[in-house]
């Protein structure tokens, strides 16, 4: 059966002003030619030679500065009100990892991944979807293993990766049962986790020994 979310405990959103406000002083100090050149156009005398181009360049890039911070926190905002509704009115199922691919894409040195997914639980009628989304390195594990918690409103279908309920464990614990899987695979599974430095030397050389034991 699907676990229902419990609205306690589960914070607000940010409202959109909220969101804005430090973006927009962040892309103002990143931009902060823009609103130096906008003052100097504003101070500047007119007959002054070689400063007719201030004013405009510095509404401009200001401009543009506000407009990129408009962009994100809508953005921002839109998202905390989906992972809220989620949260309050979602249930937990589960996503089994079809497949997931690297993009080459890291932010906040994070990799970017794309993943394959069938969702399913309880009455909710399985379906496939995919996510492009940036998943910390402590989770990456939990794609190895093959399930992954999803929250979803039952009424509208809308789903999220629920990382934050997600138990990061070592891969080497969350492989599948041995008489599930031949030895070979294994094997090859584990020097591919060893290869990504998803497993210590000491997590390697034990659960090698394992499987070789099994044999």
């Amino acid at each position: 059966m699907p676990v229902s979310v419990s609205p306690q405990d589960v914070p607000q959103p940010r409202s959109f002003l909220r969101n804005l406000v430090p973006t927009l002083l962040f892309m103002l100090l990143c931009g902060i030619v823009g609103p130096i050149f906008l003052v100097m156009g504003l101070v500047v005398p007119e007959d002054e030679p070689d400063t007719g181009w201030l004013l405009p360049t510095g509404i401009g890039i200001t401009v543009l500065d506000v407009v990129i911070a408009l962009a994100i926190a809508n953005g921002r905002t839109a998202k905390q009100q989906k992972m809220y509704a989620l949260r309050t009115r979602g249930r937990r199922v589960r996503g089994r990892v079809l497949s997931f691919e690297q993009t080459g894409v890291r932010v906040n040195d994070q990799p970017m991944i794309i993943i394959r997914l069938m969702i399913e639980g309880g009455d909710i009628t399985p379906f496939e979807a995919q996510a492009r989304c940036v998943v910390p390195e402590i989770h990456i594990p939990l794609l190895h293993a093959g399930e992954l918690p999803i929250l979803i409103d039952p009424e509208t279908d809308e789903w999220e990766i629920d990382w934050d309920s997600a138990q990061p464990v070592s891969p080497v614990t969350m492989r599948k049962p041995a008489e599930d899987r031949p030895a070979a695979d294994r094997l090859a599974e584990l020097d591919e986790l060893l290869r990504k430095d998803l497993v210590s030397r000491d997590e390697y050389d034990a659960a090698r020994a394992r499987i070789l034991d099994e044999l």
